[in-house]
């Protein structure tokens, strides 16, 4: 049996989002047949996400515990972000994970 990934351990509360560089070194260390997404316990979409916006692991982590698509989690966190966009100096990081959705596939 394969040991835990970074995600199910960040969503059981186990390690903090912090700690993915922990499990990256780890990938490069050992000699996985697997693609670093797939180490992680990522799907594809979730690791783009999180490639064009590290410090988004949060929204992905969530959208899991949630049982919610990662496009709805981000979608569900730019609409919260807009509702408070008159108290908040982030609105770059809000244009940026718009462009994000905008890029996807299945948009």
């Amino acid at each position: 049996m394969s040991d835990p990934s970074f995600i199910q351990l960040a969503m059981g509360g186990y390690v903090l989002s912090d700690e993915i560089d922990d499990f990256i070194d780890r990938w490069h260390q050992e000699t996985s047949p697997s693609e670093l997404h797939e180490f992680l316990g990522m799907t594809w979409e979730e690791y783009s996400l999180w490639v064009a916006h590290p410090d988004n692991i949060n929204i992905i982590i969530a959208a899991r515990r949630e049982h919610k698509s990662v496009l709805e989690a981000v979608n569900d966190n730019i609409q919260h972000a807009q509702r408070l966009a008159a108290r908040t100096d982030d609105v770059g990081k809000l244009a940026s994970l718009e462009r994000w959705i905008a890029a996807q596939p299945d948009r």
